[in-house]
C-alpha cells in the first residue's frame, strides 16, 4: 500500500471517531480515550492539551462520519504556541481490527508531508494563529474493518507537541 494511501487513511480514521450517541451509518466507536477536540471532528488529545506547543480550537469535517471513495471536507483552527521548524516529525501507530499492525511507531517527516498535502502551509510554521481548509479524496479501497491510529507530533529536539487519537470502523 503506498504511503500516501495509508496516511490518508490514517487521517480518515484519526478524523472519525465519537463516544457520543449520534447516527454513525453503522460505524461503532469505542470508548472515549481521552478530550476530544472541538468542532465534531471526534479527533481526542493523547497528550495534554494545556501543556501542548499547539492549541487545537476546533476541527470539522464533512461528511460525517467519512466515506471510502468520497471526498473529506478538513476546517482545523488553533494556535501555534512555538515555532514549528524543518526536522519536526510524526510518529505514527496504525492498528487494523485491534490485531494487525499496519504502522508501529514509524516516523515521518512532518513538514515534507504537509508540503505533499498542498495545505497552504509550509514550515517554519510561526507562532501564532493557524486556519487550514482542504479537501481530501478518501482512496475506496478503504477495507471494512476497524483502525485505531494514535499520531504523535515532535519538533526536532523530540520535544512533543500534541498527540492525537482515535478509533473507528468502517463499514460496507
Amino acid at each position: 500500500m503506498k504511503l500516501t494511501s495509508l496516511l490518508t487513511i490514517s487521517a480518515a480514521a484519526v478524523a472519525s471517531v465519537s463516544a457520543f450517541a449520534i447516527d454513525l451509518n453503522g460505524q461503532v466507536p469505542f470508548a472515549d480515550l481521552g478530550e476530544e477536540i472541538p468542532g465534531g471532528s471526534h479527533i481526542q488529545h493523547c497528550s495534554n492539551p494545556r501543556t501542548d506547543k499547539v492549541e487545537i480550537k476546533r476541527v470539522c469535517l464533512e461528511p460525517y462520519p467519512p466515506v471510502p471513495g468520497g471526498v473529506l471536507h478538513f476546517e482545523a483552527e488553533g494556535i501555534i504556541k512555538e515555532r514549528i521548524e524543518e526536522g519536526a516529525y510524526i510518529r505514527v501507530d496504525v492498528i487494523y481490527n485491534k490485531y494487525i499492525r499496519l504502522i508501529r511507531n514509524q516516523k515521518f517527516d512532518f513538514c515534507e508531508n504537509v508540503k505533499k498535502a498542498e495545505a497552504d502551509v509550509e514550515c517554519p510554521i510561526e507562532e501564532g494563529p493557524l486556519n487550514i481548509t482542504k479537501d481530501v479524496e478518501l482512496p475506496k479501497e478503504i477495507p471494512p474493518g476497524t483502525f485505531i491510529v494514535t499520531a504523535y507530533l515532535h519538533k526536532k529536539d523530540d520535544s512533543l507537541i500534541t498527540c492525537l487519537h482515535t478509533v473507528v470502523s468502517f463499514k460496507r
